[in-house]
């Protein structure tokens, strides 16, 4: 969850308050198996929603309750969120002028495909009367698109809903 613009960036235990439910798998662990290029393909299902009676933000891994933030350490998110992001992250640090090489997903950009390519599929967000539904409004927020870069899907009432492709190898190629 993010409230404050990027100044506090926390995805897993090492910041204080995730309230960890589950004593099995922890936030931040590795899941297995994992995704081959070009051979077979793993997809998990992660949910995050605020639960309507306490105001607390909730993670859920394949179906199985992980954790929650208490409602007070998120105020800004009381009346729910007002956009979601979906896809990958790298955070280039270089003072040279070069991009970082750090990968994205698969390391592979989402022309590729499936086999190849990162994807999200099944993309939906509850909305205030708990219902579940596709996005409404999709932007593209790639900044180096040379390094990394998004392709949506065309067919949302396909089996995979709305889905997208994602990822890149970073500083190869053209990205610089």
């Amino acid at each position: 969850l993010q409230t404050d613009g990027y100044e506090t960036v926390c995805y897993n235990l090492k910041c204080p308050g995730f309230v960890q439910t589950n004593k099995r798998t922890t936030l931040g662990t590795t899941l297995q198996p994992v995704s081959e290029y070009g051979g077979p393909q793993y997809a998990i299902d992660v949910e995050m929603f605020k639960d309507n009676r306490t105001g607390n933000w909730w993670v859920y891994l394949q179906g199985t309750e992980m954790g929650y933030w208490a409602k007070e350490l998120l105020p800004s998110l009381e009346q729910g969120a007002e956009f979601v992001d979906f896809g990958g992250e790298v955070l280039n640090l270089r003072s040279s002028g070069q991009h970082t090489s750090t990968e994205m997903g698969s390391g592979h950009l989402p022309y590729e495909h499936f086999r190849k390519s990162s994807f999200f599929k099944n993309v939906q967000c509850l909305n205030r009367e708990y219902t579940y539904q596709p996005p409404n409004f999709i932007r593209d927020l790639s900044e180096k698109r040379d390094c990394y870069a998004l392709e949506p899907s065309s067919d949302v009432s396909g089996p995979w809903g709305y889905f997208f492709y994602y990822g890149g190898a970073g500083r190869l190629g053209r990205c610089q």
